[in-house]
C-alpha cells in the first residue's frame, strides 16, 4: 500500500519541472532596463547548456519512474545520446525573476530550471544548444498587465538570439541538421528566427524541424516556405502548440491566427492528425522516497488531439477514464497556469516531452537519410 501511495503521489503532486511562471507581484514603480549590452557568444559563458560547458543544468539526474493508471511504478532512465546526428537549439520562456525589464546574463535558479526540464532530455537525441539572453522577465510582464510599460518590447531579447544563432551556425554546426525550440517568449524569438534567417534561405536546408510551444499567433502560412508538419517523417517544418484542457470555455490567450489565416496547431504526438497518447514528464514529490529517481512519466493518463473553432486551434487535453482520472484533473488544475484564458500554458512542453523527444528522433533520421 505505501509504494502504491508514492505512485500516485508522484502522478498527482508532481510539479513539472521547467514550467513558467505566470504571476509576480506587481512592481509598485517601473523597474530600469537593466544592463543589456550586446553579447559575445563565442565565450562558453554566454551558454547555460553546449557541449563542453554545462553547470549541471543540463547534465543533472533526468531518470524517471513510468506510473500507469493503476499506479504500477517502472523505471524508466534517461540515456543521452553518444554520437547524435542534429543539434537542439533552444529558448526558454519568460522565468527570471530579476527586478528589471531585461534579465541579465547570470541565470537564476528560474532559468535554469526552464532549460533543465524543457531542454536537457532533449540531449536523448541531440546536441543541446541553450544560449543565455536579455529576456523579458517575470516582472517586466507585471508590469506591463498594469497597462503602463513604456519602451518595453522583443528587440533586446531577439538581437541576442541572433547573435546566439549566427555565432552557432559559424562555429559549431559544420552542416548538421538543426531542431529550434521555443516555449512562450522563446517561441516568439524562434518564429522570427524562422522567418528572417531560415524561410527560403539556404539555412533552411538544415531545418530538422521547429517547435513552438505557447503558439505564438502562428497561422497555417506564416511562413512562405516552411510548412507545417504533416507526417512523423517530415522534415523543414513546423510543430506548434497551446494547451488547454479539453473543454475549457472562454476567452483564451493562445492559439489565435493573424488575420486571414486558418489557425495551426500540430500535435507532438500525432503530426498527422487525430488523438493519440502523450508522454508527460513530472518532478516528483517530496513525499516520493528519496530513492526514487526525480521524474514521473504518465502512462496511459492523458492524449491529446488538435482542435479548431472560432476561436483558433488548441492542443486539447483529456484525461482519459482511470482509476485516477477525478485526482488527475485536480492536479492538472493546481499544476496549470491559474487562469482558465492561459490553460495549461506552463505545462506546454512538460505535458509531451516524451512525444517531442520520439518525433525528434524519427525526424532527425528522415532528415539524414534525405542528405545522403
Amino acid at each position: 500500500m505505501r509504494r502504491a501511495w508514492f505512485g500516485l503521489a508522484a502522478l498527482l503532486l508532481g510539479t513539472p519541472v521547467g514550467a513558467q511562471p505566470v504571476y509576480a507581484p506587481t512592481p509598485t514603480t517601473q523597474p530600469d532596463y537593466g544592463d543589456t549590452p550586446p553579447v559575445d557568444y563565442a565565450d562558453p559563458k554566454a551558454w547555460m547548456c553546449r557541449p563542453g560547458v554545462d553547470d549541471g543544468t543540463c547534465s543533472a539526474n533526468l531518470d524517471a519512474l513510468a506510473v500507469d493508471t493503476q499506479g504500477n511504478r517502472t523505471p524508466a532512465p534517461y540515456v543521452a545520446a553518444k554520437n547524435p546526428p542534429v543539434d537542439c537549439f533552444y529558448l526558454y520562456p519568460t522565468t527570471s525573476l530579476d527586478k528589471t525589464l531585461y534579465s541579465d546574463m547570470v541565470p537564476d535558479k528560474e532559468e535554469k530550471r526552464a532549460v533543465h526540464g524543457q531542454a536537457a532530455r532533449l540531449g536523448a537525441t541531440c546536441r543541446v544548444f541553450a544560449p543565455i539572453y536579455h529576456g523579458l522577465t517575470m516582472t517586466a510582464l507585471s508590469w506591463a498587465a498594469t497597462g503602463k510599460a513604456t519602451g518595453m518590447d522583443l528587440e533586446i531579447p531577439y538581437r541576442d538570439a541572433l547573435a546566439a544563432w549566427r555565432s552557432y551556425l559559424a562555429h559549431d554546426n559544420k552542416g548538421r541538421g538543426v531542431v529550434l525550440v521555443g516555449h512562450s517568449q522563446g517561441a516568439m524569438l524562434v518564429k522570427r528566427l524562422l522567418a528572417e534567417e531560415f524561410d527560403g534561405k539556404p539555412a533552411q536546408k538544415l531545418l530538422v524541424a521547429a517547435y513552438l510551444a505557447g503558439n505564438p499567433d502562428l497561422g497555417s502560412a506564416t511562413f512562405k516556405s516552411i510548412k507545417p508538419c504533416a507526417s512523423t517523417s517530415d522534415t523543414g517544418c513546423i510543430v506548434a502548440w497551446s494547451s488547454y484542457v479539453e473543454g475549457t470555455e472562454g476567452p483564451r490567450v493562445f492559439g489565435h491566427p493573424p488575420a486571414g489565416m486558418s489557425p495551426l496547431c500540430v500535435n507532438p504526438a500525432a503530426p498527422g492528425g487525430g488523438r493519440a497518447p502523450i508522454k508527460a514528464y513530472l518532478s516528483k514529490p517530496s513525499l516520493a522516497p528519496e530513492s526514487d529517481p526525480p521524474y514521473v512519466e504518465t502512462i496511459g493518463q492523458l492524449t491529446a488531439e488538435c482542435v479548431t473553432d472560432d476561436k483558433g486551434a488548441i492542443l486539447s487535453i483529456r484525461i482519459e477514464p482511470g482509476k485516477y482520472a477525478d485526482l488527475l484533473a485536480l492536479a492538472l488544475e493546481k499544476m496549470g497556469s491559474g487562469r482558465a484564458a492561459w490553460g495549461l500554458h506552463s505545462l506546454d512542453i512538460s505535458l509531451v516531452q516524451g512525444n517531442m523527444v520520439d518525433l525528434i528522433g524519427t525526424q532527425s533520421m528522415a532528415w539524414v537519410a534525405k542528405r545522403k
